[in-house]
């Protein structure tokens, strides 16, 4: 009898009843618009809300030192300078020694501030309101290794709660499933965010009515922590919501992404290196088993949460996205490598033109059970999941979690399966059709493009490229190969190039759906001529190929279903995700003193998010007490509660947005080129350099740099330079034409009535390669 209780896809809980309506037309909401004009039809009952929430100011002031606070808004801190220089400090990346440098200085000692010393300003900061709490906790091993496996972890669910209650988000974020058209008639479905797609639509009928999805957004992924030496690796966990507009959430500056764990990265003992990894892979899913526990059982059972606003919303957590890259994916969904994680292809169907039926949970799972071995003689259970191509887990992370499926929410993303498969193969069968001295040449005398990377010694030779680089690379590559005798080949990577291009996009309608899915097609109907020319090489021997065993060409077939199943393909980048490891990983670790790296960086990060939750509470304090004042009533509900949870252009919402608008909007405001134009064209003359930068014409206003891309050359030179061989005449054209006693008309296209050698009152020029508009 096998050893294992892997259980079936969960049901839902029969006392709590999955919403029966099957109608569309009962949960329609239909005749809505979005800021487009598009048709907005919203699922109807979803996102109810209820009446004792709470908003951040006011589980802010239930902080243990709220008391203080009444009198003094800064406490710990004695004013918002002490505060101001305490923040500065407490989030750069002094050493203590450097602090304490700093507050022994005479100016510093000048001060009124409340601490001394590095130490006294830590433990004030201690004692500042505290987000998600860090815990550590030893996980046990059936196998020894080289020192104890500690976890550091936060709870999951509190992460989710922290999210979904910030004030940040309180004008970005859905709470109800939608679908949307270009037109009333509903024919053209547009697909944007991941409240947008089918998958969230489906997934709230299976819930109670009147339930609020908070879909789940994984990353994780291994990164360096040391450069030069040492090869230290941290494996940061990271959480999001769903919820959360993809353009917000994207954005690094706004903390979409918290960290959740530092998964532990065990050192095993076992002679075997295959078995070693399995037993990583076992403790992997143990972690995340530990860590997300909470956040399956409000999947199940649901969890009152406060909105932004104040409103309690009764919330179910499912898992809707995992960002990994592709080793990673294959080790979530329990496969081997060279096997699909979301289909049941192998690595001989990689290049079908087809897509193969999906790797659902429940076929992994009844694959598992089928399996007559002990999980714990690990050596003999991954020889007997050779059969299923499964990778030697027995206890998967997800099995428990409610509608949780590897086939849906090992969701793609462009940075690993498009950027670097271009790079990894569609570059190089370039430069075997060219050659790579004919490839660099080719790039480098490509003309520089303001707003494009130029490549003036090739690509051939370039050291860590990273995704910047590719994704610069691919404007470039269609008009590079452009001329290569076999045409077959030009087609198949201008097809590869077109898909990629519209599967980025953030708004797909079902027409892109179908062009993204055509351009796929042509690709394999064109792919057997760089095989039949001997283009597909190995990288390392440099053999020709006969065969399409990518794992990311398979994913490719997944990308027009993913469209419908969880929105536009570009939100699941891991662009921000890998970013987001300089945030919480990297840089902490600059201030830590080399040894036990998890327990310092968790620490550094906690004390940085107290501080900007400080600081934000604080911001919000100031700013909503002015508000309360100016409008003559102290009371903060007035401000934030509503009672309608449609009304997103309430009062309230309004209030609270201006708000915030003012706390993180820029500083700086946008410089108006049309009174930069008005002032200087009224300055005395010699007072201001001519020709003006600044230049003003009905509507619209142009802004040019100081200095030009080139400050003198001759008239003929630049026609020559520019192939424009009725530059001269054109200038005169517009002398004679446009002048101020002249008529204010011209027209493109038609014959010069000025001679080509017509004389000008002036022989060079500048030129501007770059112009700023405003309108």
């Amino acid at each position: 009898m096998p050893i294992l209780d892997a259980e079936p896809p969960m049901e839902h809980p029969s006392f709590l009843m999955a919403d029966k309506r099957t109608d569309p037309e009962e949960v329609l909401q239909l005749n809505t618009n979005d800021k487009l004009g598009r048709i907005l039809d919203v699922f109807r009952g979803a996102g109810e809300i209820f009446d004792g929430g709470q908003t951040f100011l006011a589980r802010f002031r239930l902080d243990i030192y709220a008391s203080h606070r009444q009198q003094n808004l800064y406490y710990p801190f004695a004013s918002l300078g002490d505060w101001e220089i305490a923040n500065f400090l407490l989030t750069s990346r002094l050493s203590m020694r450097a602090i304490d440098e700093f507050l022994s200085l005479r100016l510093t000692n000048s001060l009124p501030l409340s601490f001394s010393t590095a130490k006294e300003l830590r433990s004030h900061a201690e004692i500042l309101p505290s987000g998600p709490r860090w815990n550590a906790r030893v996980v046990p091993t059936t196998h020894p290794t080289k020192s104890p496996v500690t976890l550091y972890y936060r709870d999951s669910l509190d992460c989710v709660e922290s999210l979904f209650n910030h004030p940040l988000f309180s004008q970005m974020m859905d709470y109800s499933p939608f679908r949307l058209f270009t037109t009333a008639e509903r024919i053209v479905r547009v697909f944007t965010e991941w409240m947008s797609s089918d998958g969230a639509w489906d997934l709230q009928l299976k819930f109670p009515e009147g339930s609020t999805l908070c879909g789940v957004i994984l990353s994780s992924d291994k990164t360096h922590i040391t450069n030069m030496c040492g090869g230290k690796v941290a494996h940061p966990l990271l959480i999001s919501l769903a919820n959360i507009h993809m353009d917000i959430r994207n954005k690094g500056s706004s903390h979409a992404f918290l960290l959740l764990a530092l998964m532990p990265i065990p050192t095993f003992t076992h002679p075997a290196t295959r078995i070693c990894s399995v037993l990583e892979a076992r403790l992997f899913h143990h972690c995340l088993d530990i860590v997300l526990e909470p956040l399956k059982q409000a999947a199940r059972f649901g969890r009152m949460m406060s909105d932004p606003v104040g409103n309690l919303r009764y919330c179910f957590t499912p898992l809707v996205s995992y960002i990994v890259d592709t080793p990673e994916a294959c080790m979530l969904a329990c496969v081997r490598g060279r096997t699909s994680p979301v289909t049941t292809a192998m690595y001989k169907d990689f290049g079908d033109p087809d897509h193969h039926p999906p790797r659902t949970a429940a076929l992994t799972l009844a694959q598992l059970q089928s399996i007559q071995c002990n999980v714990n003689e690990v050596e003999r259970y991954f020889a007997a999941c050779e059969d299923f191509r499964l990778s030697g887990v027995s206890h998967p992370f997800w099995r428990d979690w409610l509608y949780a499926d590897p086939s849906q929410f090992l969701t793609l993303e462009a940075l690993h399966h498009w950027h670097r498969q271009f790079w990894d193969h569609d570059m190089q069968w370039c430069k075997h059709a060219l050659g790579a001295g004919e490839l660099d040449f080719r790039f480098s005398v490509l003309p520089p493009i303001a707003g494009f990377r130029h490549f003036n010694q090739g690509v051939t030779k370039l050291k860590q490229v990273g995704g910047r680089t590719q994704r610069d690379a691919q404007q470039y590559i269609i008009v590079v190969i452009a001329g290569f005798p076999q045409v077959d080949v030009v087609i198949a990577v201008r097809a590869l190039m077109e898909f990629w291009y519209l599967a980025q996009a953030p708004a797909i309608t079902s027409q892109t759906h179908d062009r993204i899915s055509a351009a796929l097609k042509t690709f394999h109907d064109h792919k057997h001529v760089i095989i039949d020319a001997g283009l597909r090489r190995g990288q390392t021997t440099g053999a020709t190929l006969d065969h399409w065993e990518i794992p990311k060409l398979e994913f490719m077939q997944s990308v027009a279903p993913s469209i419908h199943q969880a929105g536009a393909v570009i939100q699941w980048s891991a662009d921000t995700t890998e970013h987001a490891h300089i945030e919480v990983v990297k840089d902490p670790v600059t201030t830590t003193n080399n040894q036990n790296y998890d327990s310092q960086i968790c620490r550094t990060l906690d004390r940085d998010e107290k501080c900007r939750l400080f600081s934000t509470a604080v911001s919000l304090s100031e700013r909503t007490d002015t508000h309360n004042s100016l409008a003559g009533d102290d009371s903060e509900t007035d401000v934030l509660d509503h009672s309608d949870p449609n009304m997103a252009d309430s009062a309230g919402d309004d209030a609270i947005g201006n708000i915030l608008q003012d706390l993180w909007s820029s500083d700086r405001s946008p410089i108006c080129f049309f009174d930069s134009a008005e002032k200087l064209s009224n300055a005395p003359l010699g007072s201001v350099p001519r020709p003006l930068r600044p230049l003003a014409i009905g509507r619209t206003a142009l802004r040019l740099n100081y200095k030009p891309s080139i400050c003198h050359i001759s008239i003929d030179d630049a026609a020559d330079t520019f192939s424009l061989p009725d530059l001269r005449g054109a200038l005169s054209d517009y002398l004679n034409r446009e002048g101020s006693f002249c008529q204010n008309f011209h027209s493109f296209g038609h014959q010069r009535r000025s001679s080509p050698n017509s004389p000008l009152p002036f022989n060079d020029l500048h030129i501007w390669f770059k112009v700023r508009v405003q309108q």
